[in-house]
């Protein structure tokens, strides 16, 4: 499992000639200062330095401010400086890698040293993109303007992907290795190149189709070639139509035969009809004798009872009646129906048989002269229409590798375990987070809870915690570290606030790195506190001469750099 850290980060505005450097612990941070102190404005300058940018805009902050954040990955230290969307990277020695203001050098140069290799499609499929880093950091930020609701809004420029969240959280859960990813975004590609092929060649088709009611293909060829061509493509057109024959004509029987069974019922429903009305009749005749058993020579007396129960016998077969016609109209249409399509296949074969003989009678100048445009023509749309099943083909095959090598990629055993132990820690963090227990047996990675008032910050933290704890198993990818940006939404009260604390500082993963903004003191152990007490002002005159010796020598090569890549363009 790979592990990124922040170290250092400093800000410089010189605007304001005022700058501030914080330097974070491996383990657990917190950033404690009341409203307006600059917590937020710190936690996304780390993000956006990065390359990541956070929802949501910053009041009253200097848009040119510099920003330098040390971060290292697996021990190997780096350094990222930005300044209003211009970049670059230093190593540890401060030597320049990259420096760019186009955001897709910058995600590659991200990308290449952290070894995220995570790829999507884009909107229309049409190519593979790089995942860039707000997608490296989408499951480890929760922000106060997109993170504690029912959605992924953390960072915008996401939608650009094609359902990119599923594919992020199963990437770092490792449900799914990166290959995959790649082999799913080549088949998106190769679908579509397959769907297009398929689309021109249907148009091809039906070209040919209407060049022929104009200029008949089907005349005498003075190439032998296009002559076996041209019966290659009638012996194709006469297997289609026999097998299309075979099913309409098993439709067409068994509508048929359906028919029929229907048309008895009819009749044997109608004939029953007409005794219960002849039965009826005789009851309710007031004159007629007593029923006598033939059986035993028991008098019977007509009932009200016995009325009613013909009554509703005969209700019963009235709707049965109706409903068999109804049925017969249906399967009669689809005889007919059935009967036109074998019709227009019959067609077919004649004009077939057509073709066929006039090639048995003489061959006449006007028929060899006709039959040269189209010669040429029909030997271009063979050519075509070769080229285009030859690419329909490859592309098949291509789709099926893919398909066999993403079913070995993604092990169901391996699969089910991940699950398993991410709603065991999402049940395990509802009851910390004094919330009731839920059924999870259904939920998946993409499952973010939306439950409304009190509860659904924490139910969205209980969320957030089983991914970091999937993340930090043993199945994991990479070891990131996790920000809150203000655990106090929605109100909390004096019972449930604690255990929200509580939860942060002693349930979470022991090795992760933490930071925590906070507004207020906690009792709850953090391996640094970072206190900001001035509203509107966290940046600070006394960390300027610091900031500046810094950042400017870094500022300098990367502009200097960039003027010089311009000049060479």
């Amino acid at each position: 499992m790979k592990s990124l850290r922040f170290e250092n980060i400093w800000l410089l505005s010189h605007r304001d000639k005022k700058a501030r450097h914080v330097s974070f612990h491996p383990k657990k941070n917190l950033l404690r200062g009341r409203n307006h102190t600059g917590k937020t404005s710190l936690i996304r300058s780390i993000f956006e330095t990065l390359g990541a940018k956070p929802q949501g805009k910053l009041e009253s902050w200097d848009e040119n401010t510099a920003s330098l954040l040390e971060f290292s990955v697996d021990g190997c230290h780096f350094f990222a400086l930005h300044q209003n969307g211009r970049r670059a990277l230093f190593n540890a020695n401060r030597e320049m890698i990259v420096a760019t203001s186009k955001f897709g050098e910058w995600s590659q140069a991200f990308c290449n040293v952290t070894e995220f290799n995570l790829v999507f499609t884009d909107k229309k499929e049409s190519a593979i993109q790089p995942a860039d880093p707000a997608c490296f950091f989408l499951p480890f930020y929760v922000n106060q303007d997109g993170s504690w609701q029912s959605e992924w809004n953390t960072f915008g420029g996401l939608k650009r992907f094609s359902s990119p969240w599923s594919a992020i959280l199963e990437y770092f859960t490792g449900v799914c290795p990166p290959e995959y990813y790649r082999a799913k975004a080549e088949k998106a590609q190769e679908s579509k190149a397959l769907e297009e092929s398929r689309r021109e060649y249907k148009l091809l088709e039906r070209t040919i189709e209407r060049f022929s009611r104009t200029l008949p293909l089907f005349g005498p060829k003075l190439n032998p070639e296009n002559f076996a061509n041209e019966i290659a493509l009638l012996t194709k057109e006469v297997t289609e139509l026999n097998e299309r024959q075979e099913i309409l004509r098993s439709a067409a029987v068994r509508e048929q035969d359906l028919l029929s069974s229907l048309e008895q019922q009819i009749r044997l429903a109608d004939e029953a009809l007409a005794a219960y009305d002849n039965d009826a009749k005789y009851l309710r005749a007031g004159n007629s004798e007593p029923l006598i058993c033939p059986t035993c020579n028991a008098e019977h007396t007509k009932s009200f009872l016995d009325l009613l129960n013909f009554a509703e016998d005969a209700r019963v077969l009235r709707e049965l009646a109706g409903r068999l016609r109804y049925d017969a109209s249906e399967v009669r249409y689809r005889c007919s129906t059935a009967s036109a399509r074998l019709s227009t296949v019959n067609e077919n074969y004649k004009r077939i048989s057509v073709l066929l003989d006039t090639r048995k009678g003489a061959l006449k100048f006007e028929d060899v002269v006709g039959s040269l445009g189209a010669e040429s023509a029909f030997a271009a749309f063979e050519a075509e229409r070769q080229l285009l099943q030859e690419a329909i083909d490859k592309t098949l095959g291509v789709i099926d590798s893919l398909d066999e090598k993403m079913k070995l990629l993604r092990a169901p055993k391996k699969t089910r375990a991940i699950l398993e132990d991410f709603r065991s820690h999402y049940m395990t963090g509802r009851v910390a987070l004094q919330l009731p227990p839920v059924d999870v047996s259904k939920m998946k990675l993409t499952g973010r809870p939306d439950l409304s008032g009190s509860g659904g910050p924490r139910s969205i933290l209980a969320y957030y915690a089983a991914l970091w704890q999937t993340c930090q198993g043993v199945m994991g990818t990479f070891d990131v570290p996790v920000v809150i940006d203000s655990p106090n939404q929605q109100a909390q009260d004096d019972f449930n606030l604690p255990a929200v604390l509580q939860f942060i500082a002693k349930d979470l993963p022991d090795g992760m790195q933490l930071i925590v903004g906070l507004e207020t003191e906690t009792d709850f152990p953090f391996d640094r506190e970072i206190h900001l007490d001035v509203k509107y002002s966290m940046l600070r005159e006394d960390h300027w001469a610091e900031t500046e010796r810094i950042v400017e020598p870094l500022l300098e090569k990367m502009y200097v750099m960039m003027e010089s890549d311009v000049e060479e363009v």
